[in-house]
C-alpha cells in the first residue's frame, strides 16, 4: 500500500499483478486496474480476472504528488515501469505510461525484489546481481557482479550516501559504495565489501529477512535481522580501511523476530531506535546508538493471545502493532498503555469461501500511519480498514445519516445473496465432513495398523495375547536359569517326624544325631536312604526349583529317616521340555553301589524292621532290588544301624540316574518319558 494525496490509495496485489485505486474513506473503488501487461492500462473495467498478468513476482510503490509510480519484476528478468498522471482523479480515465526495459537489461533470473529511491529504482535478481535503474527511460545503469548460484533475494539503498546493499541467500551481505545520486550514466567507481554471516550455528536459518541503511549516521550502517532469530545485527562499515564493525541486539526470553521498524533521525535532542516484534507476541524497543547496550531499554506483551507480531508502526505520537491474528492495537508512543484495539475485519467464516485455493491468511501485513498523524491504514489479507482521528457527531455513531428523507425498511432479500447463503453452507457442511472423517482416520489409524501387522503374522488378537505371553515366561525362566547357574546351590536336609508326618528342619533332626558337615553328595561314605512311598508333595528349594519328598509311613521304632533328594528343574508350560540334572559321572559309584540279586537285608548293630506299603503293591523298577553291601555310616553319625531293605512302593537313587519314582497319577507325561529314557539308556549301557 502507498498513501496518496487526498486520501487516496493504491495497493498492489501480486497475485494478479494490478494494482488498484480507492478511496478508503467511502469505500469506492476507482474504475480501472493499473496493470502490469500494459494493454489499455487504466482502461479497464475493475474485473481482476480479465486484468491480471500472473508472471509478476516483485511491485514496489511510489507516489510524485499526484502521478502514481510502479515499478514490476517478473519471473522472466524483465523489469517494466508504469506512470500515472492524476491517478486519483474518478473523473478522468487517461491511460498510464508503461515501459519495458531491453532485453540486454534484463535479469538473467527472476526479479526477487525492487524498491524506490526517488527517481531511480533498485532490483536484485535470482542471478545474484543487483541493478540501478533510471525509471524514466527504463534503463540499466549500472549492474553489479554476478554472485551465483547465490541468490540476491533483498537490496537496500541510500543514494544520498552513495552506499547500495544486497543481502544474499547464504547470509552474506554485500556493500557497495561510490554512487552519484543522480547518476545520469552511472557511476564511475564502485567500492565493494562483502560482511560474512555472524550466524555460525549449523542448524540456524542463514536466510536475511529485513535489511536497512541507516542514512542518518556520519559513517555507514547497516541494520540486518535473520530468519526465526532473536537478534539482529549493526555493522558499522569503513571503505577506506576495509573495517567492519559488528554489534549484536536482541532478547531471546522475547521469541525469535518476526518484525521489525527502525527509525532514524539525526535531529539534535532525538535518539534513533528499533522497535521489534517477536513471535511471542511480545514488543521490545532498542537505543540503535546505544555502543553497550544490546538488550531492550522497554518491553511489554502486546497480544492477549500470544499471537506472532507481524507489523509494526510509529510516528513518535502512537505505535501500532498488528498480529497474527488480524488484531491491530494502538500503544501510546511515551507510557506504552492501551489506546484502542481494532478487530480483524475479515469474518470468521469467510475463508470457507476459498474453493480450490488456500485459505485466507488473517495476519496484519502492513500498517500504513498518515502524515497528517490522523489517518491509520491497515492490510488485513485481502482487506485494508482505515480509520480517521474527528470529532464524533452529536448525537454518537447512531445519528450518521439522520438528517435528510428516511430510506425504505423494507425486508426484501435478493436472489444473488440467497444463492451466496446457500453455497457458503453447502461449503461449511463440506469442511465439517471433512474434518470429522480426518477424525475418524486419525483415531483409527493406529488401530487398523496394528490390525494389519497382525494379518501379516498370520494371529488374531487372543492368539497375539498367548504368544506374548509364552515370550514372558520364556523369558522369566531364562533369568531364574542364569541366577541359578551364576549363584551356588545349596542342597537342602530335611527330616521327617513318623507320628506327625510333618517335616523338619535339619537344626531339629540334630538333635538325636550330630549334622554331616557336607551334603550327601560330597561325603563318599554317606549310602543312599530309602523312603516309603506315601504321596509325596513339593518343596521350594532354592532358586526357584522344588524339591519332592515323600511322606514316611507310621513305623513302629518311631526312628527319624533323613532324607536329601537331588534338585531337579521346575516343569514350565512355556518350555518344551525341562532341563535334566545329570549326576557327576564321578560320584556314580561311589554313592551307588552295585545291585545285588540277594532279597535279604544285612543289619549292622541292630534288629531290622519291616513295614508295608500302604498301598499294598510293589512298584515295579529297576530301583527295587536291595544293596548288595551293607552301608557305612557316617562318621558322628548318632544313628545305631543302617537299615537296608525293600520298601513297597518306596522311592530311592538309581546308580545312573538323580531322577525319583513317583506315582503316575501324580506326574506328567514330559517327566514320565524322560524316566522311561533315562532307565533305556541304562539298560542298554549294561
Amino acid at each position: 500500500m502507498h498513501l496518496m494525496p487526498a486520501q487516496g490509495l493504491i495497493s498492489s496485489s501480486l497475485q494478479y499483478g494490478v494494482v488498484s485505486r480507492s478511496l478508503p474513506f467511502t469505500g469506492r473503488i476507482l474504475r480501472g486496474y493499473l496493470d502490469a501487461a500494459g494493454s489499455g492500462t487504466g482502461l479497464g473495467i475493475g474485473n481482476p480476472n480479465t486484468e491480471f498478468t500472473p508472471n509478476v513476482s516483485a511491485c514496489a510503490l511510489g507516489a510524485d504528488g499526484g502521478t502514481a509510480k510502479i515499478v514490476w519484476g517478473f519471473r522472466n528478468g524483465e523489469v517494466a515501469f508504469t506512470v500515472a498522471n492524476k491517478a486519483m482523479d474518478a473523473g478522468s480515465r487517461s491511460a498510464a505510461k508503461f515501459l519495458r526495459c531491453s532485453v540486454g537489461d534484463e535479469h538473467q533470473g527472476a526479479v526477487l525484489d525492487v524498491i524506490w529511491d526517488g527517481s531511480i529504482a533498485i532490483t536484485s535478481g535470482g542471478d545474484g546481481r543487483v541493478k540501478v535503474w533510471d525509471a524514466k527511460k527504463a534503463r540499466c545503469v549500472w549492474t553489479s557482479d554476478s554472485r551465483f548460484p547465490d541468490e540476491c533475494i533483498k537490496v537496500a539503498s541510500a543514494l544520498g550516501r552513495g552506499i547500495v546493499a544486497g543481502a544474499m541467500r547464504s547470509g552474506d551481505t554485500v556493500v557497495w559504495g561510490g554512487f552519484a545520486y543522480d547518476m545520469p550514466d552511472g557511476p564511475t567507481s564502485v567500492d565493494m565489501l562483502i560482511i560474512p554471516c555472524p550466524i555460525r550455528d549449523e542448524g540456524s536459518s542463514r536466510e536475511i529477512s529485513t535489511i536497512y541503511i541507516d542514512s542518518c549516521n556520519p559513517s555507514p550502517t547497516l541494520l540486518v535481522a535473520f530468519e526465526d532469530n532473536a537478534h539482529f545485527y549493526r555493522f558499522g562499515i569503513d571503505f577506506t580501511n576495509k573495517v567492519i564493525e559488528c554489534a549484536q541486539f536482541g532478547d531471546p526470553s522475547l521469541g525469535a523476530i518476526t518484525s521489525l521498524a527502525p527509525f532514524f533521525t539525526d535531529q539534535p535532542g532525538e535518539f534513533s531506535l528499533v522497535i521489534t516484534g517477536t513471535k511471542l507476541g511480545c514488543v521490545g524497543i532498542y537505543d540503535w546508538t546505544a555502543p553497550d547496550m544490546p538488550f531492550p531499554t522497554h518491553k511489554f506483551e502486546a497480544t492477549d493471545d500470544g499471537a506472532a507480531i507481524t507489523a509494526l508502526a510509529w510516528n513518535g505520537l502512537v505505535l501500532v502493532t498488528g498480529c497474527a491474528r488480524g488484531t491491530t492495537r494502538v500503544w501510546d508512543a511515551l507510557t506504552l498503555t492501551p489506546l484502542r484495539a481494532f478487530a480483524s475485519p475479515i469474518p470468521r467464516k469467510r475463508p470457507a469461501l476459498h474453493i480450490g485455493g488456500p485459505p485466507e491468511d488473517p495476519a496484519v501485513r502492513q500498517i500504513v500511519l498518515g502524515p497528517e498523524k490522523e489517518v491509520l491504514l491497515v492490510a488485513v489479507g485481502d482487506r485494508v480498514m482505515a480509520w480517521r482521528a474527528g470529532p464524533v457527531p452529536r448525537g454518537g455513531l447512531k445519528m450518521r445519516g439522520a438528517p435528510g428523507k428516511k430510506r425504505d425498511q423494507r425486508m426484501g432479500t435478493s436472489k444473488y445473496y440467497q444463492q451466496l447463503e446457500l453455497k457458503q453452507a453447502v461449503v461449511e457442511s463440506r469442511h465439517m465432513l471433512d474434518e470429522e472423517s480426518r477424525h475418524v482416520q486419525r483415531a483409527y489409524g493406529r488401530e487398523r495398523e496394528q490390525r494389519a501387522r497382525l494379518e501379516t503374522l498370520g494371529l488374531d488378537e487372543v492368539e497375539a495375547v498367548e504368544y506374548v505371553l509364552m515370550l514372558s515366561r520364556e523369558e522369566a525362566i531364562e533369568r531364574e536359569r542364569a541366577l541359578g547357574e551364576g549363584a551356588p546351590v545349596d542342597q537342602g536336609v530335611f527330616d521327617f517326624d513318623d507320628e506327625g508326618s510333618t517335616l523338619a528342619s535339619a537344626d531339629t533332626a540334630g538333635s538325636t544325631r550330630s549334622p554331616s558337615p557336607t551334603s550327601p553328595w560330597d561325603s563318599p561314605s554317606t549310602p543312599p536312604r530309602s523312603v516309603s512311598s506315601s504321596p509325596p508333595w513339593s518343596t521350594p528349594g532354592v532358586q526357584g526349583q522344588r524339591i519332592l519328598c515323600a511322606a514316611p509311613s507310621s513305623s513302629p521304632s518311631n526312628s527319624k529317616i533323613q532324607v536329601s533328594p537331588p534338585f531337579r528343574a521346575e516343569p514350565s508350560e512355556a518350555s518344551f521340555t525341562p532341563p535334566a540334572r545329570s549326576v557327576p559321572p564321578a560320584a556314580v559309584g561311589t554313592h551307588f553301589p552295585p545291585i545285588g540279586s540277594g532279597a535279604s537285608a544285612s543289619v549292622v548293630g541292630g534288629t531290622p524292621s519291616t513295614n508295608s506299603s500302604p498301598r499294598g503293591t510293589l512298584v515295579k523298577s529297576a530301583w527295587s532290588t536291595p544293596l548288595a553291601r551293607s552301608p557305612v555310616p557316617s562318621p558322628g553319625s548318632s544313628m545305631s544301624a543302617s537299615v537296608s531293605a525293600q520298601w513297597d512302593g518306596r522311592v530311592s537313587r538309581s546308580s545312573s540316574s538323580s531322577a525319583f519314582t513317583v506315582p503316575e497319577d501324580d506326574m506328567d507325561g514330559d517327566l514320565l518319558l524322560a524316566i522311561a529314557l533315562s532307565l533305556a539308556d541304562v539298560e542298554h549301557a549294561d
